[in-house]
């Protein structure tokens, strides 16, 4: 079966032929349709898309995608999934091409990104339920819009640049996954206005993902197995499982939303944006967008296959922050350890990514890259970021060794260790500082309190920030060199040595007065407690 084109000339942005999807591959960097990401997914290296909320979003689409065409979807059991996905993988043969003509030929019409009745992850209703527009400012995260503050360049509500469709479909993506909350478009629909909406939901959050040799088992391996897939409760009302761009008619804003009904309303219904795009004479640009609300009612929660979740202290989960200040190797043993010992959950995307259940050329080569952006949970955006472990297959339970499995505790204790000789590190310049500016009184130091008189917290002083910025970095290469070795025997030594070089480098500036000298002997006791032999003072 070969792609039929749609019935209007104009193609109306084709996402399936029109080239949208940043990737790498052996001439490089690129940029395809759909329909050429899938046939060829085996021979590219990884998608390039340079908005981390926007890959985020992406790779979810991309896997409901790449469930329909592999029929992954549709195992009735976890050893027919698991079957299937390593017969997949164990081919390297890439999607079938006939079932990727088949499901694209059959989803045509919501594949078109400025279709009048059912365009890609919009709302066309929005065109008589909003009377006014947002701007294309607001659609992308990275421009100010309204008052908001510059983020990465200068834009004003007065001047819209367009932005071309290829641009738009990624923007788009990372407003739905990503998208503030609180007051925006207004909308009306069936008389009842309202100018407010829901956060995004992955917004602020930290997602974690498979990464193969290429782009096919990249896709293959992120795709949830049936154990994460979420089943709606007893007389819960809930549509069939599938995507937005497969339903011809869209959901009532003002119902009660149902929970995900299977793995695909998982990775691509649960936004609670409403969004419109106005395209320029040409369909090859945008030039304004409506961003309203979708649902006046969250969707129930559920759990993202993709996150890591800590235990509150009511026993609650909920996903780990992204936090621009955190790398990604304090968060590895969080990613492979199945029982971390504090009622904590690794994603579920990780459960079944060992040995057993992958051919072994995929197993060894098994990565995986992290998408965060740092945001609160309503408008403000700090930064994003992405990155990638090196290879997993030390740290997974495969084979069931003992070494496996110590390696991996091993992991958390450099981690906790590296974390303790931090604090350790903050708090001793945070006395030393504090000591150091402290008037004497009666020939003696003054007591060094944590408040100013008036309740405030008191400065802690430059020190501890100069040094932190030192010690991560290091105590990051110091945390790599270890899992070569496979040995964390002394991490808390060793972080421990590192720290109090780094307590003596900050502080050597003022060890030759009288003052600056005891108040740096008198807090460095703290940092060297954690080194089990003696160090001498340089």
């Amino acid at each position: 079966m070969t792609i039929t084109d749609s019935n209007d000339p104009n193609d109306l942005c084709d996402l399936r032929t029109r080239p949208w999807v940043p990737v790498t591959g052996p001439s490089g960097a690129t940029s395809l349709g759909l329909r050429e990401l899938f046939l060829t997914a085996h021979e590219l290296d990884s998608l390039a898309v340079a908005l981390p909320p926007a890959a985020s979003g992406l790779m979810r689409v991309l896997y409901a995608m790449a469930a329909r065409i592999s029929g992954l979807d549709e195992a009735t059991s976890s050893e027919e999934w698991s079957l299937r996905r390593y017969t997949l993988l164990e081919s390297g043969l890439g999607f079938d091409p006939s079932a990727v003509e088949d499901y694209l030929g059959k989803h045509a019409a919501g594949l078109r990104l400025h279709d009048p009745v059912r365009p890609f992850l919009q709302d066309a209703r929005l065109a008589e339920d909003s009377a006014t527009t947002s701007g294309v400012n607001k659609l992308v995260m990275a421009r100010p819009a309204g008052n908001n503050q510059v983020f990465f360049g200068h834009f004003t509500d007065r001047e819209q640049v367009p932005l071309s469709s290829a641009e738009a479909v990624l923007h788009l993506i990372a407003q739905l996954y990503y998208g503030p909350s609180g007051q925006c478009t207004p909308r009306t629909v069936k008389g009842r206005r309202y100018g407010n909406t829901m956060a995004g939901p992955l917004r602020r959050s930290l997602s974690y993902h498979p990464e193969g040799r290429n782009l096919f088992e990249t896709l293959v391996l992120g795709i949830p197995a049936p154990g994460a897939w979420p089943a709606p409760g007893p007389g819960e009302k809930h549509l069939p499982d599938g995507c937005p761009w497969e339903r011809e008619e869209p959901l009532d804003p003002l119902d009660l939303p149902g929970g995900p009904a299977g793995p695909l309303s998982l990775l691509t219904e649960q936004y609670q944006h409403a969004v419109l795009l106005t395209p320029g004479p040409d369909r090859d640009t945008v030039v304004d967008a409506t961003i309203t609300w979708a649902l006046r009612q969250n969707r129930p929660d559920h759990k993202d296959p993709y996150f890591v979740w800590d235990e509150l202290r009511d026993g609650t989960l909920r996903p780990r922050d992204a936090s621009a200040d955190r790398a990604l190797w304090r968060d590895l043993d969080a990613l492979v350890l199945m029982n971390r010992g504090d009622g904590s959950r690794r994603p579920l995307i990780m459960d079944g990514l060992s040995g057993d259940w992958l051919p072994e050329p995929v197993f060894s080569a098994l990565r995986v890259r992290a998408y965060g952006f740092d945001q609160d949970g309503q408008t403000r955006d700090r930064t994003y970021f992405s990155a990638t472990t090196p290879e997993l297959f030390p740290l997974l339970e495969g084979s069931g060794s003992e070494a496996d499995s110590d390696l991996a505790l091993g992991a958390k204790e450099g981690r906790t260790a590296a974390e303790k000789a931090a604090r350790h590190l903050a708090f001793a310049l945070r006395q030393a500082w504090r000591a150091y500016t402290t008037p004497f009184s009666d020939s003696r130091p003054a007591k060094v309190p944590d408040q100013t008189p008036d309740g405030r917290q008191k400065d802690a002083g430059p020190w501890p920030a100069m040094a932190l910025a030192s010690y991560w970095p290091a105590a990051e290469s110091l945390f790599w060199a270890a899992l070569d070795a496979a040995d964390f025997t002394h991490s808390l030594r060793d972080f421990g040595r590192l720290a109090l070089e780094i307590y003596d480098d900050v502080t050597q500036p003022v060890a030759h007065t009288p003052r600056g000298a005891k108040a740096r002997e008198g807090a460095r006791g703290i940092v060297r407690s954690l080194v089990a032999r003696k160090v001498t003072t340089p």
